[in-house]
C-alpha cells in the first residue's frame, strides 16, 4: 500500500511540475481551455489566472463542468451525466468545479488503484501486478486520470467491479457494473463479461441452462444504468440513442454510421503518410494509430491468455469506440483497457532490464510530450 501511495505521489507531482514547465514553453491554443463559462465561448481569461487548475479542465472538461452547472444544452448528449452528476454536488462545497472535479478524479483513480493491485494479486505473481501499476502509470494519456474527465471514476467503477465478481461477491459488482454504465457506454460490457465469469465460476455439475439462467437474471440489472440514460434522452430530445447520433457533431472524423475497424486502419495509414508533419495535430495521430495496433494486438492475446471475462470486456471497450470509424480519443478511452495493460506487464517481465528501461523511458518521453499539449491547449485525446 505504501508504494501504490508513492506511486501516486510521485505521478501527481510529475503532473504538477510538466504543466508548470510547459507554460513558457509552449504557445496557448485558448480555443477549448478549461474555466470557460460555456463549451462554444473562447474565453481564456480564467485559465491564464489559474493555469495549474483549469488546464485540468481543457476540451471535454468544460462540458463536464458546464453540465454540472446548468444541466444538459445542445451537442453534450455525448456526455454520461454519473461524472458530472457527481461535480453538481461537490462543486456546492468545493469551488471552483474544475478543482472539485479534479478532486473527485484524483480520489476515484486512487481507490480504483488500491482495487486494481489487489485484482492483480489474485492471478499474477507480485513482479508481474507492480509491473501493470507503472505500466498504467507511465502511459501516455494516464494524466487524465485527475484531470476533469470521467476517467478515473469509470476505472475505478469497472476495476472494482470486475474484484467483487472474481471474489464472488454479486451483489456489489452488479450494482457498481449498473453504475459504471451510467457513467459510460461501455460499462455495459461489463454485462456479457460477467455472464461469462459467473459461468466460469459455476461448478461444472449445475452448468445445466435453467439453473445458470436462473442465477444469472440479476445480470440484468447492470445495463439498467445505460437505459435509464437513454430513457432520460428519449424524453428530453426524442431519441434515446441521441449520445450516438451526436458524435457527428464533435467533426473529428467522427460517424454517426457504423464503420469497420480495417477501414479505420486504412484511413489512418494514409493520414501517416499525408498529414503535415509540422501540425502538432501528427503527433496525435500517430499515437492513435499506434494505440490502435498495440490494443487490437494485446487484446487479442488477453484471449488466449487471460479470464475470458477479462478478454470480454478489453475487446468490447477497445472495438467500439473504433465504429464511429476513427481512433480519436482511442488513447484514452483505452486506459479502462486493463488486461491489455497486464498483457503489457507480462511481455515486460520477459525482458531484461534494458529493454524495460526503454520501454518506460519512451513512454515517460509520450507522457511529458501529450500532457504538455494538452495543458496548452492541443488536442491530445
Amino acid at each position: 500500500m505504501r508504494r501504490l501511495i508513492n506511486y501516486l505521489l510521485i505521478w501527481q507531482a510529475a503532473i504538477i511540475l510538466i504543466t508548470v514547465f510547459s507554460i513558457p514553453f509552449l504557445p496557448l491554443r485558448p480555443t477549448f481551455v478549461g474555466g470557460q463559462d460555456q463549451a462554444s465561448v473562447a474565453n481564456p481569461k480564467p485559465y491564464l489566472r489559474n493555469p495549474l487548475l483549469f488546464s485540468r479542465a481543457n476540451f471535454d472538461g468544460i462540458h463536464y463542468v458546464e453540465i454540472a452547472r446548468r444541466g444538459y444544452d445542445f451537442g453534450q448528449q455525448g456526455f454520461f451525466p454519473l461524472y458530472p452528476r457527481i461535480l453538481h454536488l461537490v462543486s456546492r462545497v468545493i469551488r471552483p468545479p474544475a478543482l472539485a472535479g479534479s478532486i473527485v478524479s484524483l480520489i476515484s483513480f486512487s481507490v480504483g488503484l488500491v482495487f486494481f493491485y489487489k485484482l492483480l494479486k489474485k492471478d499474477f505473481s507480485e513482479k508481474t501486478s507492480q509491473l501493470a501499476i507503472l505500466v498504467l502509470l507511465f502511459f501516455p494519456t494516464s494524466f487524465f486520470f485527475s484531470f476533469v474527465y470521467t476517467e478515473g471514476l469509470f476505472f475505478l467503477l469497472v476495476i472494482a467491479s470486475f474484484y467483487y465478481a472474481r471474489s464472488g461477491k454479486w451483489l456489489p459488482a452488479i450494482i457498481l457494473g449498473a453504475v459504471a454504465a451510467y457513467t459510460r457506454f461501455v460499462g455495459v460490457f461489463l454485462f456479457p463479461a460477467f455472464v461469462v465469469e459467473m459461468w466460469q465460476q459455476t461448478p461444472r455439475e449445475l452448468r445445466t441452462a435453467r439453473r445458470f439462467i436462473s442465477k444469472s437474471l440479476p445480470l440484468l440489472l447492470i445495463p439498467l444504468g445505460l437505459a435509464l440514460f437513454m430513457q432520460f434522452l428519449h424524453r428530453t430530445t426524442g431519441d434515446p440513442f441521441a449520445f450516438f447520433h451526436i458524435q457527428k457533431t464533435f467533426a473529428q472524423g467522427r460517424s454517426d454510421k457504423i464503420i469497420l475497424l480495417y477501414q479505420v486502419y486504412w484511413r489512418y495509414i494514409k493520414m501517416v503518410f499525408t498529414v503535415n508533419r509540422a501540425d502538432p495535430l501528427y503527433l496525435t495521430i500517430c499515437l492513435e494509430f499506434l494505440t490502435g495496433v498495440l490494443f487490437l494486438f494485446t487484446s487479442i492475446y488477453s484471449i488466449y491468455r487471460h479470464r475470458l471475462s477479462y478478454a470480454v470486456f478489453n475487446f468490447t471497450a477497445f472495438l467500439t469506440p473504433t465504429f464511429t470509424g476513427t481512433f480519436t480519443s482511442l488513447p484514452r478511452y483505452v486506459l479502462v483497457c486493463f488486461s491489455s495493460i497486464i498483457a503489457i506487464a507480462e511481455i515486460l517481465s520477459r525482458l531484461s532490464v534494458p529493454k524495460k528501461t526503454i520501454y518506460f523511458t519512451a513512454s515517460a518521453v509520450l507522457f511529458v510530450l501529450y500532457l504538455a499539449l494538452f495543458v496548452r491547449g492541443y488536442w491530445v485525446s
